[in-house]
């Protein structure tokens, strides 16, 4: 009858126009956090850093933490979520020792996918690019259909090689993919280089549509020695006022303790490390 017709009949723009009062009573689920509170579901976030700052350690660092359901640093992680790694730049067996020192046995409560450039060219595949309209689409549908909630991007320049980075044109397109996630229920974290003035390098306006940017900083009185040791800087960040505090300059770094590698952290302002 008529009634089934109207249900059956293609929705249009016309359909997406609400009354206030009718957009405000959508049953629509509270966004989560995946580490508190900075880090959130449909979220992209930006961490840049100089070359040999410590990106892909703080990554796995994150995956780490929010596959396991342990806190990364002082932040706490409040549900374990399917992760996934795009390494574009890393050989193998260099991404399995980060992967083996970092975690210490600890049982994962969600899935941990990895997709290494450096394997699939071993299988004779193409290289992963973000500017490749075919190769976005492919990873947006394994997303989706793996239940994947965050895609960790290593890096910018090693997976769109070629890409102006200073082109607004250029990223529009992977910009839009970006958004595309988002509204699918997926958060990005991307890794990117930072330039010699300690920025994150290219176009400013990557940075539009973020929730969060980070820029890792080297400590005052690093040394090579040092190892793997940071200071996590919030350039924006989209948290309540109640939180503020917990998103001001952190160093964190790597020890060995007891024959395993252990994050370590602490305020830069109280100059207190932690465990």
């Amino acid at each position: 009858g008529a009634e089934e017709y109207r249900q059956k009949k293609p929705l249009t723009w016309a359909d997406a126009i609400l009354l206030e009062t009718d957009f405000l009573s959508l049953d629509v689920p509270e966004k989560k956090s995946f580490i508190h509170p900075w880090l959130t579901e449909q979220s992209i976030t930006l961490i840049s850093g100089y070359r040999g700052t410590g990106k892909t350690w703080a990554a796995l660092g994150i995956i780490d933490a929010i596959t396991t359901g342990t806190a990364f640093g002082p932040w706490k992680v409040s549900e374990p979520v399917p992760c996934m790694l795009v390494d574009g730049e890393l050989p193998i067996t260099d991404i399995k020792e980060r992967m083996r020192s970092l975690n210490h046995g600890i049982e994962r409560k969600a899935p941990f996918y990895i997709v290494s450039d450096a394997y699939a060219n071993s299988l004779g595949l193409p290289r992963a690019h973000l500017a490749n309209p075919e190769w976005r689409e492919f990873m947006k549908s394994s997303l989706v259909s793996k239940g994947i909630k965050l895609l960790v991007l290593d890096n910018l320049a090693s997976l769109s090689p070629g890409l102006d980075e200073n082109s607004k044109q250029d990223w529009d397109p992977i910009n839009q993919w970006l958004l595309e996630l988002r509204f699918a229920g997926i958060s990005t974290v991307m890794l990117h280089h930072t330039n010699k003035a300690g920025d994150q390098r290219g176009i400013s306006s990557r940075e539009d549509n973020i929730d969060t940017s980070i820029i890792l900083k080297r400590p005052s009185g690093y040394v090579v020695e040092d190892g793997c040791r940071f200071v996590v800087c919030f350039t924006k960040v989209r948290v309540r006022d109640a939180d503020k505090g917990s998103v001001s300059e952190t160093e964190l770094g790597i020890q060995y303790i007891d024959d395993c590698l252990v994050w370590t952290w602490g305020s830069v302002k109280v100059k207190n490390r932690d465990r």
